[in-house]
């Protein structure tokens, strides 16, 4: 979930000129003269936003009233937990009020492919949480609303307002763009040293295996500077010289200013190389060795999020194995009797998740500045009934 995003305390004073209306009457908690949302919605929202004000609290099993406890939102403002929650549910709740007018404004219709997807999730999910939930009074509707729907809803009302009919289009140049001056490709793949004894220990492999794996790494950092061989290649060659059956590859994209995704022990040989070219490193000892072969591909063999509709599986925010729908399946030798699924380099980005991080905090902006032109209503007899101190336990 989003942190609270900077917005003026006069815009958001606007967007509540009816606050506080509705006393008695629990079946909505915000609503317009058009959309209505329950009470389950925004109990829904103070839960996540009282979850999200904890995980800020540096010690919180030591806390000895976790509400009180104080922490920093996104605009440096230091708040209680409790206050943190009422403000960052109320957001939500508002922001919600906004993409409900704007789908309807943009004439959208709900992408049922999308919608019938999260709703697989949710599903799943109320088994487990049904009582809990119910307890809190969120009923399954609610959480179907805010789990599915409105999250499919926000998607449709974010890509329509960048898209080409849109009042924001961001071009395809400027998306580029953005990537190419915050991040770089790499790729990689690692070789252990460790083998297990009769025992079960582990052991370093032999003095012969150990002078096998420098002269061949040695060898694919040739490839690639030298004979100017692709990547593909020497993924071929590797997976030949050791009998592998898949793609080893590790790649995506990583920060230009923010390392920390990579191991460290490659990041310094990564740092020094141009695009295009490869490295070796060797790490640990013994049976704790690895040896990596490092590349950095041009930026342009990595940007894939132009023609990607979902998220590509390689790169994605945590380091994961290359993967791909778009692959190649190729004999390694004339001789190979087994076959490699070779996996294209991919930046991990696909258009909407990158537009996300390019504009998300500016459309989280937009829709408070939307639902500040609207005469929203918010319900008393829910807000006030309702408090974080429900969850503690």
């Amino acid at each position: 979930m989003k942190k609270m995003k900077k917005f003026t305390a006069a815009v958001l004073a606007a967007a509540m000129l009816a606050v506080f209306a509705g006393c008695g009457d629990q079946s909505w908690s915000y609503r317009t003269d058009s959309v209505s949302l329950s009470a389950g919605t925004y109990i829904y929202n103070l839960l996540n936003a009282y979850y999200e004000a904890y995980d800020l609290v540096e010690s919180p099993d030591e806390a000895k009233d976790i509400l009180k406890e104080e922490v920093t939102d996104s605009d440096e403002n230091t708040k209680t937990v409790e206050q943190y929650s009422y403000d960052a549910a109320d957001e939500t709740t508002i922001k919600m009020i906004a993409v409900e007018d704007l789908f309807k404004t943009y004439g959208l219709e709900l992408d049922q492919t999308e919608y019938d997807t999260a709703i697989s999730y949710t599903d799943q999910f109320w088994n487990n949480i049904k009582l809990q939930f119910e307890d809190y009074g969120i009923s399954q509707e609610s959480f179907n609303y805010c789990y599915a729907e409105y999250n499919v809803k926000y998607g449709q009302v974010f890509e329509y307002l960048y898209g080409k009919d849109g009042g924001e289009y961001i071009t395809d140049e400027e998306l580029t763009e953005y990537y190419k001056n915050k991040y770089e490709g790499y790729a990689y793949f690692t070789l252990s040293m460790a083998d297990v004894d009769e025992e079960g220990n582990s052991i370093a492999k032999s003095d012969e295996e150990f002078e096998k794996a420098q002269k061949d790494f040695d060898g694919y950092v040739k490839m690639i500077n030298k004979d100017k061989k692709s990547y593909e290649d020497v993924v071929l060659q590797y997976t030949s010289d050791y009998e592998l059956t898949t793609d080893p590859t590790y790649s995506g994209s990583v920060e230009k200013e923010d390392r920390t995704k990579l191991p460290a022990d490659i990041i310094d040989a990564y740092d020094s190389l141009k695009e295009g070219e490869a490295a070796m490193v060797k790490s640990g000892e013994d049976a704790t060795t690895l040896f990596y072969f490092i590349y950095k591909p041009a930026t342009d063999d990595v940007v894939d999020f132009l023609e990607e509709e979902e998220d590509s599986e390689s790169g994605s925010e945590e380091d994961s194995a290359s993967g791909s729908d778009d692959i190649e399946i190729v004999e390694t030798t004339d001789e190979a009797s087994y076959s490699v699924y070779v996996y294209p380099l991919k930046s991990g980005y696909s258009h909407y998740t990158l537009l996300n991080e390019m504009k998300g905090d500016d459309f989280d902006e937009y829709l408070l500045a939307h639902a500040a032109g609207l005469n929203v209503s918010k319900n008393s007899a829910v807000v006030k009934k309702f408090k974080p101190k429900m969850f503690v336990d």
